[in-house]
Protein backbone atom coordinates (compact mmCIF):
# COMPACT_ATOMS: atom_id res chain seq x y z
CA UNK A 1 0.00 0.00 0.00
CA UNK A 2 0.86 3.26 -0.93
CA UNK A 3 0.87 6.32 1.01
CA UNK A 4 0.02 9.75 -0.60
CA UNK A 5 0.20 13.06 0.55
CA UNK A 6 -2.28 15.82 -0.81
CA UNK A 7 -0.35 18.94 -0.49
CA UNK A 8 -3.21 20.58 -2.04
CA UNK A 9 -5.40 20.44 0.82
CA UNK A 10 -2.75 21.87 2.82
CA UNK A 11 -2.02 24.29 0.55
CA UNK A 12 -5.56 25.58 0.83
CA UNK A 13 -4.91 25.96 4.61
CA UNK A 14 -1.75 27.65 4.31
CA UNK A 15 -3.42 30.18 1.78
CA UNK A 16 -6.18 31.33 4.48
CA UNK A 17 -3.28 32.04 6.99
CA UNK A 18 -1.48 33.83 4.64
CA UNK A 19 -4.46 35.97 3.81
CA UNK A 20 -5.33 36.16 7.70
CA UNK A 21 -1.59 37.75 8.29
CA UNK A 22 -1.53 39.65 5.32
CA UNK A 23 -4.52 41.43 6.82
CA UNK A 24 -3.21 41.60 10.40
CA UNK A 25 0.27 42.84 8.28
CA UNK A 26 -1.78 45.40 6.91
CA UNK A 27 -4.16 46.77 9.65
CA UNK A 28 -0.74 46.88 11.78
CA UNK A 29 1.09 48.93 9.52
CA UNK A 30 -1.29 51.21 8.90
CA UNK A 31 -1.90 51.08 12.56
CA UNK A 32 1.45 51.70 13.07
CA UNK A 33 1.52 54.81 11.02
CA UNK A 34 -1.52 56.32 12.69
CA UNK A 35 0.28 56.12 15.67
CA UNK A 36 3.71 57.18 14.56
CA UNK A 37 1.80 60.42 13.01
CA UNK A 38 0.02 60.91 16.46
CA UNK A 39 3.00 60.78 18.55
CA UNK A 40 4.67 63.03 15.80
CA UNK A 41 1.66 65.88 16.16
CA UNK A 42 2.23 65.49 19.91
CA UNK A 43 5.60 66.09 20.26
CA UNK A 44 4.96 69.32 17.88
CA UNK A 45 2.32 70.33 20.24
CA UNK A 46 4.46 69.76 23.28
CA UNK A 47 7.35 72.05 21.80
CA UNK A 48 4.71 74.58 20.72
CA UNK A 49 3.35 75.18 24.18
CA UNK A 50 6.85 74.87 25.83
CA UNK A 51 7.82 78.30 23.46
CA UNK A 52 4.83 79.52 24.10
CA UNK A 53 5.10 78.99 27.92
CA UNK A 54 8.84 80.29 27.94
CA UNK A 55 7.62 83.41 25.90
CA UNK A 56 4.74 84.06 28.33
CA UNK A 57 7.30 83.61 31.14
CA UNK A 58 9.64 86.20 29.74
CA UNK A 59 7.31 88.98 29.01
CA UNK A 60 5.92 88.19 32.83
CA UNK A 61 9.56 88.58 33.75
CA UNK A 62 9.97 91.95 31.52
CA UNK A 63 6.33 93.11 33.17
CA UNK A 64 7.54 93.05 36.80
CA UNK A 65 11.12 94.57 36.09
CA UNK A 66 8.97 97.58 34.68
CA UNK A 67 6.63 97.43 37.63
CA UNK A 68 9.20 97.39 39.64
CA UNK A 69 11.29 100.45 38.16
CA UNK A 70 8.20 102.26 37.49
CA UNK A 71 7.24 102.82 41.22
CA UNK A 72 7.37 106.39 40.80
CA UNK A 73 5.19 106.39 38.07
CA UNK A 74 2.36 104.20 39.42
CA UNK A 75 2.07 106.84 42.67
CA UNK A 76 1.93 109.56 40.68
CA UNK A 77 -1.27 107.98 38.23
CA UNK A 78 -3.03 107.14 42.06
CA UNK A 79 -2.22 110.79 43.21
CA UNK A 80 -3.74 111.60 40.02
CA UNK A 81 -6.75 109.43 40.53
CA UNK A 82 -7.25 110.50 43.94
CA UNK A 83 -7.37 114.14 42.36
CA UNK A 84 -9.58 113.23 39.67
CA UNK A 85 -12.25 111.93 41.70
CA UNK A 86 -12.04 114.32 44.58
CA UNK A 87 -12.52 117.32 41.36
CA UNK A 88 -15.61 115.22 40.18
CA UNK A 89 -16.81 114.99 43.56
CA UNK A 90 -16.15 118.72 44.07
CA UNK A 91 -17.90 119.62 40.65
CA UNK A 92 -21.13 117.42 41.64
CA UNK A 93 -21.71 119.55 45.15
CA UNK A 94 -19.99 122.97 43.28
CA UNK A 95 -22.75 125.92 43.99
CA UNK A 96 -21.86 127.59 40.80
CA UNK A 97 -21.63 131.02 43.24
CA UNK A 98 -20.27 133.69 40.05
CA UNK A 99 -23.55 133.90 38.28
CA UNK A 100 -25.27 134.00 41.47
CA UNK A 101 -22.79 136.41 43.06
CA UNK A 102 -22.72 138.59 39.92
CA UNK A 103 -26.30 139.26 39.81
CA UNK A 104 -26.52 140.57 43.62
CA UNK A 105 -23.29 142.78 43.09
CA UNK A 106 -24.41 144.42 39.84
CA UNK A 107 -28.18 144.72 41.21
CA UNK A 108 -26.60 146.50 44.39
CA UNK A 109 -24.35 148.76 42.17
CA UNK A 110 -27.12 150.09 40.09
CA UNK A 111 -29.29 151.29 43.05
CA UNK A 112 -26.60 153.51 44.90
CA UNK A 113 -23.44 154.29 45.54
CA UNK A 114 -23.82 154.41 49.00
CA UNK A 115 -24.45 150.73 49.33
CA UNK A 116 -22.11 147.94 49.52
CA UNK A 117 -22.27 144.10 49.41
CA UNK A 118 -20.58 143.13 52.53
CA UNK A 119 -20.07 139.32 52.86
CA UNK A 120 -22.79 136.66 50.88
CA UNK A 121 -22.88 133.04 51.70
CA UNK A 122 -24.79 130.77 48.91
CA UNK A 123 -25.09 126.76 49.51
CA UNK A 124 -26.00 124.07 46.30
CA UNK A 125 -29.69 124.83 46.59
CA UNK A 126 -29.15 128.10 45.87
CA UNK A 127 -30.36 129.58 49.86
CA UNK A 128 -28.45 132.67 50.53
CA UNK A 129 -27.08 134.46 53.36
CA UNK A 130 -25.93 138.42 52.89
CA UNK A 131 -25.42 141.68 53.98
CA UNK A 132 -25.62 144.69 52.62
CA UNK A 133 -23.67 148.01 54.14
CA UNK A 134 -24.78 151.42 53.76
CA UNK A 135 -23.29 155.03 54.58
CA UNK A 136 -26.07 156.73 55.64
CA UNK A 137 -29.68 156.14 56.85
CA UNK A 138 -31.84 157.86 53.64
CA UNK A 139 -29.64 155.51 50.93
CA UNK A 140 -30.69 152.13 53.74
CA UNK A 141 -34.40 153.13 53.58
CA UNK A 142 -34.40 154.02 49.90
CA UNK A 143 -33.06 150.35 48.90
CA UNK A 144 -36.08 148.87 51.71
CA UNK A 145 -38.26 150.21 49.44
CA UNK A 146 -36.46 149.30 46.30
CA UNK A 147 -35.72 145.45 47.78
CA UNK A 148 -39.47 145.47 47.53
CA UNK A 149 -39.79 145.80 43.67
CA UNK A 150 -40.29 143.54 40.88
CA UNK A 151 -36.85 144.38 39.36
CA UNK A 152 -35.18 143.11 42.62
CA UNK A 153 -37.63 140.13 43.84
CA UNK A 154 -37.23 138.66 40.01
CA UNK A 155 -34.13 137.14 40.66
CA UNK A 156 -35.44 135.40 44.36
CA UNK A 157 -37.58 132.22 45.07
CA UNK A 158 -38.06 134.18 48.47
CA UNK A 159 -36.67 136.69 50.17
CA UNK A 160 -36.60 138.51 54.22
CA UNK A 161 -34.88 140.67 55.94
CA UNK A 162 -33.68 138.56 58.86
CA UNK A 163 -31.52 141.36 60.70
CA UNK A 164 -30.60 145.63 61.41
CA UNK A 165 -27.92 147.33 62.82
CA UNK A 166 -26.16 150.07 63.60
CA UNK A 167 -22.41 150.57 63.74
CA UNK A 168 -20.24 153.44 64.64
CA UNK A 169 -16.43 153.96 63.79
CA UNK A 170 -14.49 156.40 65.53
CA UNK A 171 -11.45 158.10 63.18
CA UNK A 172 -9.02 160.29 64.27
CA UNK A 173 -7.86 163.22 62.28
CA UNK A 174 -5.10 164.54 62.06
CA UNK A 175 -5.70 167.75 64.38
CA UNK A 176 -6.84 165.44 66.92
CA UNK A 177 -10.52 165.15 66.70
CA UNK A 178 -12.36 162.03 67.09
CA UNK A 179 -15.38 161.95 64.78
CA UNK A 180 -17.89 159.22 64.46
CA UNK A 181 -19.33 157.70 61.26
CA UNK A 182 -22.08 155.72 61.62
CA UNK A 183 -22.94 152.29 58.87
CA UNK A 184 -26.09 150.36 58.48
CA UNK A 185 -25.95 146.95 57.73
CA UNK A 186 -29.12 145.11 56.27
CA UNK A 187 -28.89 141.20 56.39
CA UNK A 188 -31.20 139.10 53.98
CA UNK A 189 -31.72 135.64 53.73
CA UNK A 190 -33.42 133.66 50.59
CA UNK A 191 -33.26 131.54 47.69
CA UNK A 192 -32.11 132.59 44.75
CA UNK A 193 -34.04 131.33 41.40
CA UNK A 194 -32.40 128.53 39.22
CA UNK A 195 -29.91 131.06 37.20
CA UNK A 196 -28.48 128.97 33.46
CA UNK A 197 -24.73 129.24 33.64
Amino acid sequence: MKKRLNLLNRKKRFNAFSQYANKIKRIGTVLGILLFILFIFIIYQTFTIRSELADLDTKKRQYLSLLLEDKDTEASMRYFKGKQTQLLNFEKDDVRFVPYYSVLLETVHNFSESATLDNIEIDKERKTKFTIRFTDYDGMISFLKYVESESFLKNFDDLSVTSLSLSREDKQSDTSLVSQKKQYQLQFKGRFIQLND
